[in-house]
C-alpha cells in the first residue's frame, strides 16, 4: 500500500501541476528562465510551509497560487529595478505559436489569468476562483469579459488584414 505522508502527497502534487505551473508563470513574465525560477519558489515556498497546510487535497490549487505569487515578485522586481526600456526585451510572446495566445497576452492580467487557466488547464470556475481567491462568479465575469475583449481584438485585427 502507497504511503500517505505529507512528503509524499506534495511529490504528486508538483508532478501533477509543474507543466501548468509552468506555462501559466510563462505566459505572465514571458521569460522562459523567470518563469522556471518562479516555479521552483513556489514549490520551495509551498515546501516550507506544508506543515501549515489543513487539507493536503488542496495542494495542487496552493502551488498553483503559490506560481502567481511568485510570478507577481518577479513582475515587481522588475518594476524596481529595469526602466521602460529594458521591460522590452520581455514582450514578444513565447507561448505557442498559435495566434490566440498573442491576443491573450495583450489583455490585462485580471482577464489573462482566468482564461489561461480555463482553456489551458481545463479548470473549472470554482477551482479557477479557488486559486485566485476571488468569488466563483467573478471568476464566470472575468472568463465572459476576457473572451468578449478577446474576440474584438481578433476581430480588429482581421479588418485591419483586409
Amino acid at each position: 500500500m502507497p504511503s500517505d505522508t505529507p512528503k509524499d502527497r506534495f511529490l504528486q502534487a508538483v508532478e501533477e501541476r509543474k507543466h501548468a505551473m509552468y506555462r501559466v508563470a510563462l505566459m505572465m513574465l514571458r521569460h522562459p528562465a523567470d518563469a522556471e525560477d518562479a516555479v521552483s519558489d513556489a514549490v520551495e515556498a509551498t515546501w516550507r510551509r506544508i506543515s501549515a497546510i489543513r487539507d493536503l487535497d488542496a495542494l495542487p490549487a496552493y502551488l498553483m497560487r503559490s506560481a502567481i505569487n511568485a510570478c507577481h515578485a518577479v513582475l515587481r522586481k522588475r518594476r524596481r529595478e529595469t526602466a521602460m526600456e529594458a521591460l522590452e526585451q520581455y514582450l514578444p510572446a513565447v507561448l505557442d505559436e498559435t495566434p490566440v495566445w498573442m491576443y491573450l497576452g495583450n489583455l490585462k492580467e485580471r482577464y489573462q489569468l482566468p482564461l489561461m487557466l480555463r482553456y489551458s488547464e481545463n479548470m473549472t470556475d470554482q477551482e479557477i476562483a479557488k486559486i485566485l481567491k476571488i468569488p466563483r462568479g467573478t471568476v464566470s465575469s472575468l472568463l465572459s469579459r476576457g473572451l468578449k475583449l478577446l474576440r474584438k481584438q481578433i476581430e480588429m485585427e482581421e479588418k485591419g488584414r483586409g
